[in-house]
């Protein structure tokens, strides 16, 4: 019976997440502050990076990107009352790249992320952990997170790969480019 209760302890133990588990940066990088604008976004279909200078290019990128549904544009920038999906209210402030981002809402796993630069690369990392829990009930839609970073963190000129890298128990990623001007 003892053997039992530790080979169950440490089945149960095994399938959870230690709480100084989380995103790892990549060798050569350092920690990158993003301030967080609005997690409150356009729906979209996950995952994805873009990144701007430009925020009202950034959100025109955003919104004419295939949304996974049969909304139009105008529908998926109608909100509710108060609430600005599509950044019509942010206002463009120079100095900063903004950086939007789209990832599938994890219903039974924790995350953590983390942001980190390597010469002309902006890693916005998401770490996945294990399952904790069933998920009981609807799952949410992805939608995109907006993002700021001061351009005196960046490189002052040339073309910067973002990349959206994914760890734990998810892994991949994808990335797109932009022009720092």
């Amino acid at each position: 019976m003892k053997r039992l209760g530790v080979g169950v302890a440490i089945l149960l133990l095994s399938a959870c997440d230690a709480p100084w588990d989380g995103p790892t940066l990549p060798d050569g990088s350092t920690r990158l502050s993003l301030t967080l604008v609005t997690n409150e976004g356009p729906i979209g279909m996950s995952p994805n990076i873009l990144a701007s200078t430009s925020l009202s290019q950034l959100r025109g990128e955003v919104t004419s990107l295939p949304s996974g549904t049969n909304r139009t544009r105008a529908q998926l920038c109608q909100g509710y009352s108060g609430s600005d999906p599509c950044w019509n209210r942010q206002v463009d402030r120079p100095g900063r790249l903004y950086l939007a981002v789209i990832t599938t809402p994890q219903c039974t796993s924790p995350t953590k992320n983390a942001s980190a630069i390597a010469g002309h690369t902006l890693y916005y990392i998401e770490w996945v952990g294990h399952a904790q829990r069933t998920c009981g009930g609807a799952h949410a839609w992805p939608s995109w997170s907006l993002f700021s970073a001061s351009r005196s963190d960046l490189p002052s000129s040339g073309t910067l790969t973002v990349r959206l890298q994914f760890q734990g128990t998810a892994q991949g990623g994808v990335e797109s480019q932009t022009a720092l001007t």
